[in-house]
């Protein structure tokens, strides 16, 4: 979906820390732009804002204050509905910001109206603690859009562990999880990259990382991580096909 297209998105990751939240945006904004695609992107994590060192252009908040945070909520999304444009706002890991707005505003219902497709990414490991804000938005119907992705992150399996095998019991079977699928909710698996540091420690983008374009200064990556990356690229790009339409 392209900006200025009849039904821009508005996309939301959630989840707790370290479950792989920040590095999903990375490759789906990375994805978008790599197909020339126009995105907004909206940094408002208050504890841990990053994503400026990957992305130019990204949209912050004057503060972390609570107030601040509301009112600069309001105008993006304000925003977004007088421009048209694509949007993907990072919060912070368990920031009760969101919930208050969506409380108050009705907020999947209110980008409906005015044509804006709200979608929910849930970014979950194999602990059942991580279904904790998935209950609580899906709770009352909180942020509860027809498009949520509940993404299970192999790279939070310790490596001895069958992935199916680590969620099973404690995800999957769980009463939280199978009321979202109940609704309509997709899952897809993300895959895990083993050499996701060699990424990292340069501030690449996925596709940069592929296209061997370092930083300079920064030492190159060998043929041999480039391929397992491109391999990667590959496989999310495959397990993400039934939510395409769902993406940037």
């Amino acid at each position: 979906s392209a900006a200025g297209t009849a039904t821009p998105l508005f996309i939301l990751p959630l989840g707790r820390g370290t479950r792989g939240k920040t590095w999903w945006v990375r490759w789906a904004v990375g994805r978008a732009l790599a197909h020339g695609r126009e995105i907004v992107i909206a940094d408002a994590d208050r504890t841990n804002a990053t994503l400026s060192a990957y992305f130019q252009g990204v949209v912050t908040p004057p503060s972390a204050d609570d107030a601040d945070m509301r009112d600069w909520f309001a105008a993006f999304v304000e925003r977004q509905i007088a421009e048209h444009f694509n949007a993907l706002i990072d919060l912070g890991a368990g920031d009760l910001i969101l919930k208050q707005l969506a409380r108050e505003i009705g907020l999947t219902a209110f980008l409906e109206r005015y044509a804006i497709r709200p979608v929910a990414v849930h970014l979950l490991g194999p602990d059942p603690d991580d279904l904790a804000y998935l209950h609580d938005v899906e709770q009352d119907r909180l942020f509860a859009p027809a498009a949520t992705i509940l993404v299970l992150n192999a790279a939070l399996v310790p490596r001895n562990r069958a992935e199916k095998a680590a969620f099973q019991a404690t995800v999957l079977e769980h009463p939280v999880f199978l009321r979202a699928l109940e609704r309509g909710a997709t899952v897809v698996w993300m895959p895990r990259l083993a050499v996701a540091h060699e990424v990292d420690a340069r501030r690449l983008t996925f596709t940069a990382a592929e296209d061997n374009k370092v930083k300079p200064g920064q030492a190159p990556i060998g043929p041999w991580n480039r391929q397992l990356i491109h391999n990667w690229l590959r496989d999310m790009e495959e397990n993400f096909a039934p939510v395409a339409h769902c993406l940037p």
